[in-house]
Formats: structure tokens, C-alpha cells, sequence
């Protein structure tokens, strides 16, 4: 099932887009009108194939629907809520004695201004993710942008949350060209460019990987520190003065991000904020004792 969507996608790919800007303005000349008309009515009847051979699913859960990550799935995902830490955004066990900053968060200093994700890197959300990142499923970068927005929406004005929506723009944390051409895609400016259309936030490329790094998942929080250091460089006067929201996928130690933030403020930015779609839970949270072994 899984080769027929990849299939199903790659023609999808080469349907013809429907805005065709000024060229497709109708210039009052019957025949010109009737051959666009034309080509409509083609692309609509190949659509109309392309459903009949291989019916629309959700990228989560493959159940048959119009929607890439369907309403069950999307009731699956454990949002990130309050109790958190004020800065990097974790999880806070509920209790009358509990701080409002993680202690590692006290002690080490975070380049970032603050950070915050969307839900807990588990069931449906973590499959989610995966399969946009690793599997091609592009349909759910519209999906996981809305999850973004909405993150945005409800975040509590400072001096309780983070002045989210008063930022300048979105800047999406860069993989290296390497590991672009690889994937095919950039997850982080995918989630960008469409959290941008949604919010009117701009999006500025205002980062770049300056060299190819380890991929993160197997290693230790510190050897994630000093895989990505030295890692982004500002692009030119980009975010200079500037109060940016760095956009990635999944927030794990944070090394990524604070690096990124880093390169940011020394390229001028006036504060860096992070924004995830993701991030695993704390040891002590009932999603972290669910996950198998291995499972990340």
C-alpha cells in the first residue's frame, strides 16, 4: 500500500497546478479560453482516475478519507500543556511544589529565548512526524503546519507564556545541502513556508548549515551538543534585529535548536524563539513508560 501512495504522489506530482497567475488570465480569445477550459476538464477527469486507482488515505493511520492526518488520528495526539518549564518549553509534573524552571534550565544556559511544541512525541503525532521526515508524505505538511498555528493561538501572554505572536517572523532551522538532496526535501522550511501562508508571519531564510553533521538520534545529549556546535551561520543581515521564531520538527535535548539560536543572535537577531512540532516525554510521563525499546 505504502508503493501504491508513493506512486499515487509522484503522479500527483505531475498534474498541472490549477493558479496559473497572470499567463492564465483570459485574454478574450475563444480559442485560447476554450483550450484552458479543455486542459481543466482533463486534469479534472485524471484526478478523478487517480482517486479511483488509489484512493485517498490518512498518512497516519491508512485508513480510506480525504484527509492526510484524519480526525482520529489528530484526537490521538497529547497536546503540550501547562504545567511547563517558562523556558524550554518541558513538561512539569503536577504538584504543589513543582518550579516553573526545569533545574538544567536554571544551571545551563540556553541560547534560545524560550521554547514550546505542539504535542508529546508519541502515538499518532510521533507517527505523524516520521512519516512526513522519512517517508515522503508531504500531504501532512498542511496537517502539521495547523498544528503549529494553533500552538501560537493558545500560547499565554508573557509574563506567564512567551511572546509568540509578537515576532517579526519564522525562520526555519536548516539541514545541510547534503542531507537536503538526500531527503529530497527540507522538512523544517516545508512546516515554514505553510505556517507562514496561515499566520502572514514572513518567513526568512536567515539560517545556514555551514557544515554536515551526525545525524542526532543515537547520541547522548552531550555528544548532540558538540555534534551541532559551530553548525549555523547567519545568512547575511537576514534576521538582524529581528525577534524570530526558529521552526524544526521535534525538539529532543534542544541542542539543535539553541545552536541555531545562537548563530541567530550573533548574526544580529533581537530575540530567538523555537517552536516544534514535537518532543519526547519526561521519564516520569505515562507516555514515556508506554514507548518500547528503542522507540524514540
Amino acid at each position: 500500500m505504502a508503493q501504491a501512495q508513493t506512486h499515487r504522489g509522484a503522479m500527483r506530482a505531475r498534474v498541472p497546478g490549477q493558479d496559473l497567475g497572470a499567463r492564465g488570465r483570459d485574454r478574450g480569445l475563444p480559442g485560447e479560453h476554450m483550450r484552458r477550459m479543455g486542459a481543466f476538464a482533463g486534469q479534472a477527469i485524471l484526478q478523478a482516475l487517480l482517486d479511483l486507482l488509489y484512493p485517498p488515505r490518512c498518512e497516519v493511520c491508512d485508513t480510506l478519507g480525504p484527509e492526510a492526518f484524519c480526525a482520529q488520528c489528530l484526537a490521538q495526539v497529547l497536546p503540550h500543556e501547562p504545567p511547563e518549564c517558562r523556558l524550554c518549553g518541558a513538561l512539569l509534573p503536577r504538584s504543589p511544589v513543582t518550579r516553573d524552571i526545569l533545574a538544567e534550565c536554571a544551571q545551563t544556559r540556553r541560547h534560545y529565548d524560550g521554547a514550546r511544541s505542539v504535542g508529546i512525541h508519541t502515538a499518532t503525532l510521533r507517527t505523524a512526524v516520521l512519516q512526513f521526515k522519512f517517508h515522503n508524505r508531504r500531504r501532512l505538511q498542511g496537517p502539521l503546519a495547523r498544528l503549529l498555528a494553533d500552538r501560537l493561538e493558545v500560547e499565554q501572554e508573557p509574563p506567564q507564556g512567551l511572546p509568540l505572536r509578537q515576532v517579526d517572523c519564522l525562520v526555519p532551522v536548516p539541514l545541510h545541502p547534503r542531507r537536503r538532496q538526500w531527503r529530497g526535501f527540507d522538512q523544517a522550511l516545508l512546516l515554514s513556508t505553510e505556517l507562514s501562508r496561515l499566520t502572514g508571519l514572513p518567513l526568512v531564510i536567515g539560517l545556514a548549515r555551514t557544515r554536515p553533521t551526525t545525524p542526532q538520534i543515537r547520541l547522548t545529549p552531550q555528544e548532540r551538543e558538540d555534534n551541532v556546535r559551530g553548525a549555523f551561520a547567519a545568512v547575511g543581515h537576514a534576521v538582524a534585529g529581528k525577534r524570530i521564531l526558529l521552526i524544526d520538527d521535534v525538539y529532543t535535548t534542544g541542542a539543535t535548536v539553541s545552536q541555531a539560536a545562537r548563530a541567530a543572535k550573533d548574526g544580529g537577531a533581537a530575540a530567538a524563539y523555537v517552536l516544534t512540532v514535537s518532543r519526547p516525554a519526561p521519564p516520569w510521563h505515562p507516555a514515556a513508560l508506554a514507548l518500547e525499546p528503542g522507540e524514540a
